[in-house]
């Protein structure tokens, strides 16, 4: 147990000098060095919307250099990803992304062209939200696996609504 404590004050102590080190001070003054860009998928005054004024605000006053928010709506946050993809990768453009763009959208289209695992590098978890999954009183489902055994013995009885455009 002592030498557990050894370690662990050796590792402060150098995680701490690396952390005030000349290097690493003149690395963080680097960025940002211009206007920085969120763009947003979904329309203004939106949640997500509020929550990416909201932080950009914080990080203009911590860091010094205006945040943009840009949004880019439409074909269920596709178009925003894409944006920010096809932007140069120098830390410039940011993604506000919800599972809209990063999950639902890959899952529901298989035509988007990107890779949500290897074109974007998440930064920050900013906040989270529930799902909920609902169903009339009317169908016979009880479960997550009853309600999708009902939609295999019952094809096109089912209908849904969701916050993500689908084609």
């Amino acid at each position: 147990m002592r030498l557990w404590r050894i370690l662990l004050a050796i590792v402060t102590v150098l995680s701490f000098g690396l952390a005030i080190s000349p290097a690493s001070s003149l690395r963080a003054q680097d960025y940002p060095s211009r206007t920085v860009t969120i763009v947003n998928p979904f329309a203004p005054g939106g949640g997500t919307d509020l929550l990416a004024r909201l932080v950009g605000q914080k990080l203009e006053q911590r860091l010094g250099q205006s945040f943009v928010i840009e949004n880019k709506t439409g074909a269920g946050s596709i178009i925003a990803a894409v944006a920010v993809q096809k932007a140069a990768p120098d830390g410039y453009t940011l993604l506000m992304a919800t599972n809209s763009p990063l999950s639902a959208a890959p899952t529901l289209n298989k035509t988007i062209n990107y890779d949500p695992v290897k074109d974007f590098a998440p930064l920050s978890r900013i906040g989270s939200y529930i799902f909920i999954l609902a169903v009339h009183p009317d169908v016979p489902a009880q479960s997550l696996p009853e309600l999708i055994a009902y939609a295999k013995a019952n094809p096109n009885k089912l209908s849904f609504a969701s916050g993500l455009c689908h084609r």
